[in-house]
């Protein structure tokens, strides 16, 4: 029975461990060196990289997915801000949305901050307030060379 007890104790935790490992993985946000936050209507950008909002950004994206709890109910993405992470060779790219409550990855919604979500989305609009977006065709053009202009188009 004490064999038997131990053998479950060291096998579980294994595969919680394996199974969370496939709807995140830690790996990937350490890869990413810029960020695409889109506006609403998906044909213009804020990028974020190197600064202290990307680091700041690639943090909570990571302590929200290893730290939230998943939600088994659908998060409405509709008005969800998109954010399209790209790895250092851009041709890796993942999406992640921001909603009040919830960032999702992969299909999979994790519990978040909303006070912090706020506030980059605060940042986000002061920095579109002052220009820095990137146009329309500069956006076309990174998401032509990057490959990435099937995933921004698709559905979630």
């Amino acid at each position: 029975m004490i064999k038997f007890l131990f053998l479950c104790l060291c096998i579980i935790p294994n595969i919680v461990l394996a199974s969370s490992s496939e709807l995140y993985d830690t790996n990937t946000i350490q890869e990413v060196k810029s960020i695409y936050w889109l506006n609403q209507k998906q044909d213009s950008a804020i990028i974020y990289a190197t600064w202290e909002n990307f680091n700041s950004i690639k943090s909570f994206i990571n302590t929200a997915a290893l730290t939230g709890t998943t939600t088994k109910n659908p998060v409405n993405l509709e008005s969800a801000d998109i954010l399209l992470l790209t790895s250092p060779n851009q041709n890796k790219l993942f999406k992640v949305y921001f909603t009040d409550d919830f960032i999702t990855i992969n299909g999979q919604s994790y519990s978040a901050d909303s006070a912090i979500i706020a506030k980059f989305r605060e940042i986000n609009k002061s920095r579109i307030a002052k220009g820095d977006s990137i146009s329309p065709k500069v956006l076309r053009r990174a998401l032509k060379s990057n490959s990435l202009r099937r995933l921004v188009l698709t559905a979630p």
